[in-house]
């Protein structure tokens, strides 16, 4: 059986290295040539008839002899101390002793074993340290600090990982020249906070892990330059740890009987402009690689249908539902039951501006019903056909998400300041059967996401342009289970986790609702908060933690009041840029969209020059083109 140990804290007080005369607990980390018996004190071994009494815990700890006389006049009395105030004393598996205090934090892991994640958090987690420990240490120009919290402030970079409530473990390091964050969370359960010491902590047997790591290296005093990495994977302690994957694993409910049914769904990626809708020619579905689309014959239903081909033009959808149970066994095939099946590709010839989800019986909400996840889109929008093509894809469930980073920042280059960042995206899914705990076949679906930025100041002048794309199927969820291992694919509220939050107001609660651990958060909007109940974003310049459109908290306005009582305009009346085109400035718009810094499924550049004619007044004239 493999222990893989996450993070052991203990905050206790290391006991004084012990005199050799003295009777001792002996460690390894004191002396290597100590051994862990009781020890033989060479003064007793006198031959005199009178008997020795060895000084033990009162001389190491008040200086205090039997055989000495005691006198408190210039020496003040030191009352007994409660010796349960020092905490246990705490072993390794060997025995050896280890360190005395308080377990407050522990993270295990054992392989294989069933309900082999285990986090503990004792009262004192919260009681003592308000859901938060930081150990911090620093030598020369290396500093590091380690946190272990509910509620931690984290971010990477805008693209990868950004969260005001960060829920696990944040190790930072840093030199003149380098710096380092290490990142670890079981996403699914991060653990509460026991009600007792001795309570057990939270098992799990199917759980989600999240790792993500950012490395920086400062180049001269000017640039820096980044890597980072965030992961996010279905992991399963019933099987060995080697066999497990960064990619992830089914187990539980999710790879619980078989996949008896298919059903894609082909829509209008851009159902808006209501022409140049999805094309579908031909479908082909193979097994295990061998193709099955006679016995499993897909029930069309849907669209429209004009020389031989269907479309799906507007809010129409074509539907494909394959009986997996229809197969039949030919002599290609190695098997000859469904419940073989390693894995399914299903093949469609498609044209136009077309969008392509999945669902099956295993991919379900609370109910049920079944859930659609997007497995293929066409770049652009394109309406003449010239884009038709034979597409593949393997059906699976999510298991696993990872980003892989690289991102700049370079001051005064030529006067311009350089903001960079590229991302890659991979999506990982396996396909769900019972018969396979190991090795499942896998899926993986990629998209990219970058931007640049330069900006040069010279006043009067100002000088801007940036580049930016982000594919629409960019993603930062990851699908998480609930405690009995299943998930609801429909319900973001309770199976999702974001690697970067909805946060338009910048406030130290997200602004959707997700699954978060933790203590509750007391704010003028509400008392024990976990998400955000009032957001307005922009709209609340001097901090106070209310809206400046409402200073007196009320259920009115303050618009919408006595003029003489405040002085403030209808927000018809704010001022600002509107880049989208919808109708709310930028800088107060409230949205449900993770943060990044551009829209998914756009890409283009902006440029634009400015000049500071008298204060407060600017001219600026430039170009947008975004797609």
């Amino acid at each position: 059986m493999t222990r893989l140990t996450i993070l052991l804290l203990y905050c206790g007080l290391l006991l004084g290295t012990p005199q050799p005369s003295a009777a001792q607990r002996a460690t390894g980390f004191d002396n290597p040539y100590y051994t862990s018996a009781t020890e033989v004190a060479p003064s007793t071994l006198v031959p005199s008839v009178r008997k020795w009494y060895q000084p033990q815990r009162l001389y190491e700890l008040y200086d205090w002899r039997q055989d000495q006389y005691s006198n408190y006049a210039r020496n003040p009395y030191q009352r007994y101390n409660d010796v349960f105030l020092e905490g246990s004393p705490f072993y390794d598996i060997y025995g050896s002793y280890i360190s005395q205090g308080w377990r407050v934090y522990n993270w295990t892991e054992d392989y294989p074993t069933a309900s082999g994640s285990n986090i503990f958090k004792s009262p004192r987690f919260s009681s003592w340290f308000s859901n938060v420990l930081i150990s911090s240490s620093h030598s020369g120009q290396f500093h590091s600090s380690l946190m272990v919290g509910d509620g931690i402030r984290t971010t990477l970079t805008p693209l990868t990982f950004s969260k005001p409530r960060f829920d696990g473990v944040q190790w930072d390091m840093m030199s003149d020249k380098y710096a380092l964050t290490l990142l670890t969370s079981r996403i699914n359960n991060t653990g509460v906070v026991a009600g007792v010491a001795g309570e057990a902590g939270v098992k799990f047997s199917t759980f989600t892990n999240m790792w993500a790591a950012k490395g920086q290296v400062s180049i001269g005093d000017f640039s820096n330059v980044g890597l980072t990495f965030v992961n996010a994977a279905h992991m399963n302690s019933n099987i060995p740890f080697g066999d497990n994957s960064l990619k992830g694993q089914l187990s539980g409910p999710m790879n619980n009987d078989f996949v008896r049914s298919i059903i894609v769904r082909i829509s209008d990626d851009s159902p808006e402009d209501g022409e140049g809708g999805a094309l579908l020619s031909r479908w082909r579905i193979f097994a295990n690689g061998v193709e099955h689309t006679d016995d499993i014959a897909p029930v069309v239903e849907g669209g429209f249908r004009r020389r031989g081909v269907i479309e799906a033009s507007g809010t129409d959808v074509i539907t494909l539902t394959f009986n997996i149970e229809d197969f039949s066994p030919t002599v290609d095939d190695e098997i000859d039951d469904f419940r073989e099946i390693e894995h399914v590709e299903i093949g469609l010839v498609l044209a136009n501006d077309y969008k392509v989800e999945v669902a099956s019986n295993k991919q379900t909400n609370q109910l049920g019903a079944p859930v659609f996840l997007t497995v293929l889109r066409a770049p652009g929008n394109v309406k003449d056909g010239a884009n038709q093509a034979f597409h593949t894809f393997r059906y699976g469930l999510p298991t696993g998400n990872r980003l892989l980073g690289f991102d700049m920042s370079i001051n005064d280059v030529a006067g311009f300041d350089l903001r960079g960042e590229y991302v890659r995206n991979f999506q990982y899914r396996r396909f769900p059967n019972e018969n396979f705990i190991r090795e499942q076949a896998l899926a993986t679906n990629t998209a990219e996401a970058f931007y640049l930025t330069a900006q040069k100041r010279h006043y009067p002048w100002t000088v801007f342009a940036e580049a930016f794309s982000m594919d629409a199927e960019y993603s930062t969820q990851a699908f998480i289970p609930n405690s009995e291992g299943e998930v609801y694919y429909g319900n973001e509220q309770q199976s999702v986790y974001e690697f970067v939050d909805d946060n338009d107001d910048q406030d130290e609660l997200p602004d959707w609702t997700r699954r978060y651990h933790g203590p509750r958060v007391n704010t003028r909007q509400g008392i024990g908060l976990l998400t955000d109940s009032a957001v307005f974003p922009g709209i609340d310049e001097n901090n106070d933690d209310l809206s400046d459109f409402n200073r007196n908290f009320n259920r009115l306005p303050d618009y919408a009041e006595p003029f003489l009582r405040f002085e403030i305009d209808p927000p018809d009346f704010l001022f600002g840029m509107d880049m989208n085109n919808n109708g709310v400035i930028d800088r107060f718009e409230d949205d449900s969209e993770a943060d990044y810094p551009y829209k998914r499924g756009h890409r283009g550049y902006n440029t634009y020059v400015g000049v500071e004619i008298a204060p407060y007044i600017n001219l600026k004239a430039g170009r947008l083109d975004e797609r």
